[in-house]
């Protein structure tokens, strides 16, 4: 089975229970036999809920303490290769958003699902072949 690599937004909606999609990126992450979080994804993550959804810090280290000591995780820091892909297609595109490529191409290189509610995300992996759910 492949293994799951949940963007930014399914980790908010998953942890923040009265989000839209709460419901949905919990089943998503609890039926992933292995999950890939690319460093970009716990940073994105940490700093929309400390600084936009301004969770308290405690909870926060609580949350991803329980992320990374989770025995399905695999973090990751994105492979050198992931980069270079990321600011090739970012030359090649009008998206703007370097953190998307960046997590796209960790998507590629590994050999992952993408799961996301981003929609400019998901095109850009549909146009990739990436696989994405929901």
């Amino acid at each position: 089975m492949r293994p799951l690599l949940p963007d930014t937004n399914v980790l908010v909606y998953e942890t923040v229970e009265d989000s839209p999609h709460h419901e949905e990126a919990s089943e998503i992450m609890d039926s992933a036999k292995v999950i890939i979080i690319p460093s970009m994804v716990l940073h994105e993550y940490m700093w929309v809920m400390i600084r936009r959804l301004k969770v308290p810090l405690d909870f926060m280290l609580e949350k991803v303490d329980e992320y990374l000591s989770d025995r399905r995780i695999r973090y990751v820091v994105e492979p050198p290769n992931a980069v270079l892909d990321a600011l090739e297609w970012l030359r090649t595109s009008s998206a703007r958003n370097l953190n998307d490529f960046l997590i796209l191409s960790t998507a590629v290189r590994l050999d992952a699902i993408l799961a996301t509610y981003d929609e400019g995300l998901r095109r850009l992996a549909e146009r990739m072949g990436v696989e994405v759910v929901p």
